[in-house]
């Protein structure tokens, strides 16, 4: 299993020189610094140790250029363009949805809900991030979340706009005044618009809660991130999509910031998601599937995948590797096949585990409510629509 790795500024890898960069499939050479330590290899876990400061231990987040170096430099050799990879991929997961022995027969195609995601005449199986995520961890939950209300949080006002503050900072280079500004953005897309109207209703303390968390992020974001320089050709918001088994299915992803000119003979492009909230191991599968995404539809894939904490400034890098894309098929295999006989009217599992708390059926829900320790327990089971009733 994949280690999260942390980057420490002390007796960590530094630039020789503060050159710019010539393009991002080439590094500047690099040296260790000065303190007689020995670095771990790049995916070697590195521990805060208890200490004084802001951080434990007296660590401190990488800035400006020195972030940006930990992304372009991973230590590993960038994987060269290989069509025959993004083959193997394709066969790896369109094989695998042939029903086996023991499988239940392929589910019938079905007209599109009203979002379009279901498979039907013409319309594939839109296949995300999120949806692979939320159907591995409880298909319940993966129902109920995505035909429910989205209940707006604090937590999502305030990741909404930090998203939007960031997009802001590294196409125009600065940021005025954050709630403003992020309202600003927001209200340019109508699916925020229930959010926006949301905030607008706040009470005034939590308003000012939002206002204020906002303000700190975006002030580390001032401090922290650095200018980019065009030759790293940044683009925030990029979409990817790829299609499988003759347009069925779309595997479709928007990652938060894409830096490097893309070349035709070796990986020279990393995506970078940007999160705003507590640091979690599915981020990282998050990021996996970015990069599978993205080799499906290029000669070369990205050499390297990164999560940026706004929150904390930490930063978690993974290189590219052919292990870390067959793993990340496995997975997106697995989700496509339950969201498949979801979507053909099969009944959702219930699977204990982290999205019991904030889920809307917990309440019906006895292994969700076991799990998380609730005094009693309701009679019977919430009702879950499945998706064939929805679209009904």
């Amino acid at each position: 299993m994949d280690v999260m790795e942390r980057e420490r500024i002390p007796g960590g890898l530094v630039p020789a020189s503060p050159r710019a960069p010539s393009g991002v499939h080439t590094g500047p050479a690099i040296h260790r610094a000065p303190a007689p330590t020995t670095v771990p290899p790049p995916c070697a876990p590195q521990r805060r140790s208890v200490g004084a400061g802001p951080f434990p231990g007296g660590w401190q987040p990488l800035t400006g250029d020195a972030l940006l170096e930990r992304v372009r430099v991973t230590g590993r050799p960038r994987p060269p363009a290989d069509p025959e990879r993004a083959a193997r991929l394709r066969r790896c997961i369109e094989d695998g949805m042939v029903p086996g022995d023991d499988d239940p027969p392929d589910p019938p195609p079905l007209h599109p809900g009203v979002d379009g995601s279901l498979p039907g005449r013409g319309h594939p199986l839109v296949v995300t991030k999120d949806r692979v995520t939320r159907v591995l961890a409880c298909e319940a939950h993966h129902v109920a979340a995505e035909f429910g209300e989205r209940t707006p949080t604090t937590a999502l006002a305030v990741g909404a706009l930090v998203d939007t503050l960031f997009r802001q900072l590294v196409t125009t280079g600065s940021i005025d005044d954050p709630m403003t500004d992020g309202l600003d953005g927001l209200s340019m897309d109508e699916r925020q618009a229930d959010l926006v109207a949301w905030i607008g209703r706040l009470p005034r303390t939590e308003r000012d809660g939002v206002r204020a968390e906002v303000d700190r992020q975006a002030e580390e974001l001032r401090n922290r991130w650095p200018r980019l320089d065009p030759v790293w050709l940044p683009r925030t918001q990029e979409v990817m999509r790829t299609r499988l088994v003759g347009g069925a299915v779309e595997l479709s992803a928007r990652v938060d910031l894409a830096v490097g000119r893309p070349e035709d003979d070796r990986s020279s492009v990393a995506l970078i998601e940007v999160k705003s909230g507590t640091r979690r191991i599915e981020h990282r599968a998050d990021l996996h599937f970015y990069a599978l995404v993205a080799t499906l539809r290029n000669p070369a894939p990205p050499f390297a995948v990164a999560t940026y904490y706004t929150r904390t400034g930490e930063l978690d890098v993974d290189p590219v590797t052919d292990e870390l894309l067959a793993a990340s098929a496995r997975r997106t295999l697995a989700g496509i096949r339950r969201l498949r006989y979801l979507a053909a009217g099969a009944a959702a599992g219930r699977s204990p585990g982290a999205p019991c708390g904030p889920c809307a059926v917990l309440p019906g829900c006895a292994p969700g409510r076991r799990h998380t320790g609730a005094a009693t327990v309701a009679r019977g089971q919430a009702a879950i629509p499945t998706p064939a009733q929805r679209a009904r």
